[in-house]
């Protein structure tokens, strides 16, 4: 039995609790306002168009013969490693190897053909490398061939896009040698996946094997092969280095008889890399060059923009739409769905995988039928998204036809209703035109708009990250995160190996309007678990960023420009043209970091770190890794 005093002390304790509970949810909401962007920043706070820094280049014209000049924009303390590239103006790997240029600040020339690179007055510097579209050799010609074996002996390092006819590499001994090739086994290789080897790409050796796993439902040609299947079986010769190789359906080829895919030669004075066809076309060209790059320098230091992105495209909405189909499947309506069954799976995500989400709301899915938005669902996700330092952006997208601008102005008038206003930084454009985007950004609810997410569309000469106008960023999403596929893998590695950037979009309105069984969030839920973690799992290190988080550190990495040297152990990181923090990646071979000035490390993997550098000035020492660290 509880005495009086008992009770009493009790009663007195679980008042107290009580009030305290209700004093710290009342403090929270006094202090913080939900209805202002958290990410809101004055773009002016930010790097614009105008301060990127670019490298001398020059590029030579179809109709004249002669060169465009491109001045450069800031000082530079020294110029980058000079890299010549010689393509066609079509070349779609010749577009991707100017984009990885531009990321890297490097200065660089461009020729339509190695003959007019032959005849060009080249002056007293030499190219460090020269990146060549193979089309543009003439493979038959003694003369070409000549020119770049005594081009490898001036030291000049060759990478080569895409490969000669087989036809070529059968009959010109020089070629095959110049290539590394020992022998061409056959005209088409049959294989079953491909082997990425540890050391190249970051991320680690990885095995694709689509037969093996129950996640890769594709074929092998549609989800491993970005040239398609169809390259010939090229066998090494001696100084050759293969970094992927295919997988040979015949399981009694011997490991060294794989056909390569990606391979260096090495010669006493420079390397010759080879890229089979199809792998610099696409993203993965800037990841590869990244990896070339490293390969061939001691140590190699570049930009990254150090960011890792979920974008939930379509979520939140607050209407109350598809009821039939949401009440057959769910037994709730689309607000209690978003609320009460996926907001808390999602966040259950982002808290196990340390991501943060970028939310790109629509009060409307179907602006045709007559379910209007509520007010107070809108007022209860800016609070818990709030909480959860996600941040809320727009989808452009619906499922009706309803023209962007008009869409736009129902979501402007519906939050103006609500709150009267609320900046919106992010904007999220899937696959629209850019025209239709820039229409887009006139409207009023876009005012204070700097980013715009656009999905990934493989198309030549259109950037991974750049700027859209003068005060608006563009970034790419990589990947749907509700597939896996191994072409996305070996895409997420590249642009993590080149850039330090990531991005996976869920597009709800696979959730709100479900075409098949596929679509139940049930197993929609499950399926992104494990994308998120195959995706980001080898990727841990980096950060996880929003959309407005990530536009800084885009325009970070295209204002800046920077030089580095070594003397000894020590390497000097020089950086000017912003004020802000800025990433860079460290890669070395078999040396580790053991001290840094003016900034700070994390160790990626083996030879790999990450750099947040803080002073203009950065002073790095390395030591000899010990290998016990990696076993």
């Amino acid at each position: 039995m509880i005495s009086r005093r008992n009770f009493f002390s009790i009663t007195i304790l679980m008042a107290v609790v009580l009030f305290l509970c209700m004093s710290l949810n009342s403090l929270k909401d006094y202090w913080n306002d939900y209805t202002v962007n958290m990410y809101t920043e004055t773009a002016e706070n930010y790097p614009s168009k105008v301060n990127i820094y670019i490298p001398n280049a020059s590029r030579e014209t179809e109709t004249a013969g002669q060169t465009e000049q491109e001045g450069s924009m800031g000082t530079a303390y020294a110029a980058r490693s000079r890299v010549v590239c010689i393509g066609g103006e079509d070349s779609a790997s010749m577009l991707r190897t100017e984009e990885w240029i531009a990321y890297t600040k490097r200065s660089y020339e461009r020729y339509l053909s190695l003959s007019r690179y032959q005849a060009s007055e080249k002056g007293e510097e030499l190219p460090e490398m020269l990146v060549i579209d193979s089309s543009c050799v003439n493979w038959e010609s003694g003369n070409e061939i000549g020119f770049l074996e005594e081009t490898v002996e001036q030291g000049i390092h060759l990478v080569f896009c895409g490969l000669p006819d087989p036809s070529v590499l059968r009959n010109q001994e020089r070629v095959r040698k110049l290539l590394g090739i020992r022998k061409v086994a056959e005209n088409k290789a049959e294989v079953k996946g491909l082997h990425l080897r540890d050391g190249f790409l970051l991320g680690g050796e990885v095995f694709y094997l689509p037969e093996e796993t129950d996640r890769e439902k594709e074929s092998a040609a549609e989800t491993v092969f970005p040239g398609g299947p169809d390259f010939p079986w090229l066998l090494a010769g001696s100084g050759t280095k293969v970094y992927m190789n295919g997988i040979p359906a015949d399981s009694s080829v011997k490991a060294e008889n794989y056909p390569m895919l990606i391979w260096r030669k090495s010669f006493e004075t420079a390397y010759v890399f080879v890229i089979s066809e199809g792998y610099m076309e696409g993203a993965e060209g800037l990841g590869i060059l990244s990896a070339v790059s490293a390969e061939i320098y001691p140590y190699e230091i570049y930009p990254a923009v150090n960011a890792q992105n979920i974008i939930l495209a379509g979520y939140p909405a607050f209407a109350d739409e598809n009821a039939d189909r949401m009440e057959e499947i769910y037994s709730r309506s689309m607000r209690q769905v978003f609320q009460e069954i996926i907001w808390p799976a999602v966040t259950s995500i982002l808290r196990e995988y340390h991501y943060k989400a970028t939310c790109m709301m629509t009060p409307q899915f179907d602006y045709t039928d007559d379910e209007l938005p509520v007010g107070e669902q809108f007022e209860y996700f800016l609070k818990i998204l709030h909480e959860e330092a996600a941040e809320v952006g727009l989808s452009g997208l619906c499922v009706s036809q309803t023209p962007v601008d008009r869409k736009l102005a129902e979501d402007n008038a519906f939050i103006e209703d609500v709150l009267g206003s609320y900046d919106i930084v992010s904007f999220y454009a899937g696959s629209m035109e850019d025209e239709a985007i820039s229409d887009a950004l006139d409207e009023d609810i876009l005012a204070d708009a700097r980013t715009v997410v656009k999905e990934y569309g493989n198309n030549a000469g259109e950037d991974i990250i750049g700027f859209l106008s003068e005060d608006v960023t563009a970034q790419s999403v990589l990947v749907n995160g509700f597939q896996y596929t191994y072409r996305n893998d070996f895409l997420v590695r590249s642009l993590e190996t080149a850039l330090g950037y990531s991005s996976m979009s869920f597009d709800m309105r696979n959730v709100a309007f479900p075409e098949d069984s596929s679509s139940v969030w049930d197993k929609l839920a499950n399926t992104i678990a494990s994308n998120v973690e195959a995706y980001g799992k080898p990727f841990r290190k980096f950060d996880r960023t929003t959309s407005a988080e990530c536009d800084a550190r885009i325009r970070n990495l295209l204002a800046l420009d920077y030089a580095d040297s070594r003397t000894g152990d020590k390497i000097v990181l020089e950086v000017s043209g912003i004020s802000e923090e800025a990433w860079f990646v460290l890669r070395t071979h078999n040396e580790s970091i053991k001290d840094m000035e003016g900034g700070s490390w994390k160790r990626l993997e083996k030879d790999a770190y990450l750099l947040a550098v803080r002073e203009g000035e950065v002073i790095i020492t390395l030591e000899p890794a010990d290998e016990r660290v990696y076993q």
